[in-house]
């Protein structure tokens, strides 16, 4: 992708940025000042040795977005700010702060999103220092997160990516990260880059597969936009989960020769959690199950196709109320559609284990409801569990 002319003629004067900050943006006029705000004070407290340089890249907003961050003063921090490249989405907006860091020769690029409330100065060291002192390729944040907050991290991002790439990164789709110059080349030269919400799990994927060293930062609580959409995901969380896993799908055949994870030890015990307690997520697990009543039928022929028996009887117990569909279940789902995709890519299936996903949720909601956050982080990891121990078996079967 080729800088437009528009964004070189900025960058002119600029030369070279040691650090670059990415802010993403789309319609978040309410919020965007706080951002840039919050980046420019850590910027000055942990960052001052370096020469950086905030990059606004906007998502094509429709109010005053872009105009309100282009008029917000940040002195003595250099910032600029741009019309992202490319089509509306995230993936997007990260390419083009990738293609800025590359013509300055960054040696660390950050990105956060322009509407994250809880956002701390201290979040730009934790994210930024451990790459430009050499110790990893790229941060990840891990967040507190109410326990049915990150609906497609804890049922599948995760325990995929655990399981495929041997790789222990707890929310790999978390929406901040800091990446090193290696990395990023990487990255903006491979042929899936993609455009969307898939962009998070393609880092953490790229990264974990190419063999780059990946830490966690703990960053605390997140309040974010997203959180008050999970009541309706037939609008909100749907077209992000085809996006997430698909891109998802698409890189594990892309790295199936290439991939020789490392065994991750079982029966870790999970240390006692003494940090701050999440904001409750409120979910409308009715819905959800109306939608996975309605939608069964449109996937049928596929589960009936793919499905062994005893899961197809198992989920038809649950479509009756009389079963749940369990961690084991699930991820035997999980594993025979994604199997099939990496013979066919079709995008019917994606959209069938949508269906199933919606179903694992709501038996998830019923197991961990009366959970605290430390019974409920070790049973998301024993689920994670599962998954790989099945993964061989189902994906070696003839």
């Amino acid at each position: 992708m080729e800088l437009k002319q528009s964004i070189g003629d900025s960058l002119e004067e600029l030369e070279e940025a040691d650090v670059v900050i990415g802010i993403l943006t789309k319609n978040v006029e309410p919020t965007i000042l706080h951002v840039m705000n919050v980046v420019r004070e850590g910027i000055l407290q942990y960052l001052s040795p370096y020469n950086t340089l905030i990059v606004v890249s906007d998502g094509f907003s429709t109010d005053r977005t872009a105009e309100i961050a282009g008029m917000f003063d940040i002195s003595p921090v250099k910032k600029i700010v741009v019309e992202q490249m490319g089509v509306p989405g995230k993936g997007d907006g990260i390419r083009t702060v990738m293609e800025i860091a590359h013509q300055l020769n960054s040696k660390a690029i950050a990105f956060v999103d322009g509407d994250l409330l809880s956002i701390k100065g201290e979040w730009i060291q934790e994210m930024v220092r451990p790459v430009l002192y050499g110790r990893t390729d790229l941060v990840v944040p891990f967040y507190v997160r109410d326990k049915f907050d990150g609906v497609i991290t804890n049922n599948l991002a995760y325990p995929f990516t655990r399981a495929y790439y041997g790789s222990d990164i707890r929310q790999p789709i978390g929406g901040e990260f800091c990446i090193s110059h290696k990395l990023m080349e990487i990255l903006r030269n491979h042929p899936l880059f993609p455009t969307d919400f898939g962009i998070d799990i393609f880092i953490t994927t790229v990264a974990s597969a190419e063999r780059r060293r990946i830490r966690e930062a703990m960053l605390g609580l997140k309040l974010h936009e997203s959180t008050t959409k999970y009541a309706d995901p037939e609008s909100s969380l749907i077209p992000m989960f085809r996006q997430v896993v698909k891109t998802m799908f698409d890189l594990a055949v892309y790295y199936e020769e290439k991939n020789k994870k490392p065994p991750i030890t079982d029966g870790v015990e999970v240390s006692e959690y003494y940090g701050p307690i999440p904001l409750p997520v409120d979910v409308n697990k009715e819905k959800m199950l109306e939608t996975v009543s309605m939608r069964y039928g449109e996937y049928v022929d596929i589960y009936d196709t793919l499905l062994p028996s005893d899961v197809l009887h198992h989920l038809r117990g649950f479509l009756d109320g009389k079963e749940q569909l369990d961690a084991e279940q699930w991820a035997r789902i999980v594993w025979h559609i994604y199997k099939e995709y990496s013979k066919t890519y079709d995008i019917a299936l994606i959209d069938a284990l949508r269906v199933m996903w919606l179903a694992r949720f709501v038996t998830f909601y019923n197991e961990c409801k009366d959970m605290d956050f430390s019974e409920a982080e070790a049973w998301i990891r024993e689920n994670a569990i599962i998954f790989e121990d099945l993964q061989q078996e189902i994906m070696t079967e003839s």
